[in-house]
């Protein structure tokens, strides 16, 4: 064993040595748990319409169980940092997807994006093209690279969502579209997250 390797700095000895902060950690993910879990109970009634689109529209596609009804997820490690998702509502198969998913980035942001694939992809573009000021005045973006599974809103992955985007989408694979809540606004997060899931269920819903 090359013992430089395993060596820590003083920096990090004095994190490993303190137990506070990674108990301060623990207390601030599940504060980031509860807060999803009350947002999923404001989004109920928010997205009842939707439900009725989709029982009408799906006519000869069988629904998942437990599309309609919400999951939290959480883990330590994306791009190295923890996060928590809601997804609500959720369906997804390799070739059709439907999902609005709500996301803490520990060190970045809250998003939340919806994303569309295959038949739903196709069952709501041309009512959601209808809506693209609303959703650019909103600050959603636009997925442009070729991952459908990555989430962060910079670099090469989304850009600002402009006059024509939807129309062109038609040909990709997927359609993501995202917008983020800072971190600052934390106290004010609960309802600018359900202004921005209100905003995009209006879109679905033409």
């Amino acid at each position: 064993m090359d013992a430089a390797k395993v060596r820590i700095s003083k920096e990090e000895m004095a994190l490993v040595s303190d137990p506070d902060w990674i108990l301060t950690k623990n207390s601030i993910m599940g504060k980031v748990v509860e807060l999803l879990a009350e947002l999923s109970e404001k989004m109920t009634p928010e997205l009842s319409d939707l439900r009725k689109v989709m029982r009408v529209r799906s006519a000869g596609y069988e629904l998942p169980v437990n599309w309609d009804t919400p999951r939290i997820s959480k883990g330590e490690n994306y791009q190295g940092l923890p996060y928590v998702m809601l997804d609500y509502p959720r369906l997804f198969s390799k070739e059709h997807i439907l999902a609005i998913r709500t996301m803490f980035w520990w060190g970045h942001y809250f998003s939340v994006t919806l994303h569309l694939k295959g038949w739903m992809q196709e069952m709501f573009l041309s009512v959601i093209n209808d809506h693209a000021r609303e959703l650019t005045d909103a600050g959603f973006h636009i997925a442009i690279s070729e991952d459908e599974w990555r989430h962060e809103l910079d670099g090469d992955n989304y850009r600002v969502l402009q006059a024509g985007d939807l129309e062109d989408i038609a040909q990709y694979p997927f359609l993501k579209l995202s917008a983020k809540c800072g971190l600052d606004k934390w106290n004010e997060s609960p309802e600018v997250l359900l202004g921005l899931i209100r905003t995009l269920i209006r879109a679905m819903l033409g």
